[in-house]
């Protein structure tokens, strides 16, 4: 019984290797744009797998044209890299550390968000204001103004940046 079972293992993992060697990491990164070397994508590959219309491989063909200022670099296969610690070099083709210019969409998408809110801190009245210039309010233009400042705080607010 022992050996049937270390015969069974043995199969299986002849069979089952090949299948691994195959498979690569692929790093999808841009060119140019927000800096260069930025990884938009990162995956396993198996790029022996015959083309079917639904392959990695294939797709990976079809982002290039989607991004045309963009490429992808093959691996072996290993743990993902880190989008927001590390970009491409395309001289040395391999993944080295963000320099400090180099803003991933999520970090500008946090540095964004921490503006909004400090914008809206100082344009924003707090209600005992809101409420004393509401009752303050004697003519039109003081209206029109009162509710400027507020509309605009309104439209940040639904935009997600001051204009």
């Amino acid at each position: 019984m022992k050996r049937i079972a270390i015969a069974i293992f043995l199969i299986l993992a002849l069979v089952a290797t090949p299948a691994l060697a195959a498979k690569q990491l692929f790093v999808f990164y841009e060119k140019t744009s927000p800096f260069p070397g930025f990884i938009r994508f990162t995956g396993q590959v198996d790029m022996a797998q015959a083309p079917d219309g639904s392959t990695i491989k294939e797709r990976l063909v079809e982002l290039k044209t989607q991004y045309p200022d963009a490429d992808y670099h093959l691996y072996p296969l290993g743990p993902k890299p880190d989008r927001e610690a590390v970009k491409y070099d395309q001289a040395t083709q391999t993944l080295v550390p963000l320099e400090p210019g180099d803003i991933t969409p999520k970090a500008q998408a946090a540095l964004d968000k921490t503006q909004k809110e400090q914008d809206m801190a100082a344009n924003l009245p707090s209600w005992s204001q809101v409420n004393n210039a509401i009752n303050n309010i004697s003519n039109l233009a003081e209206a029109k103004a009162f509710l400027k400042k507020l509309a605009r705080v309104v439209y940040w607010d639904v935009k997600n940046r001051p204009d």
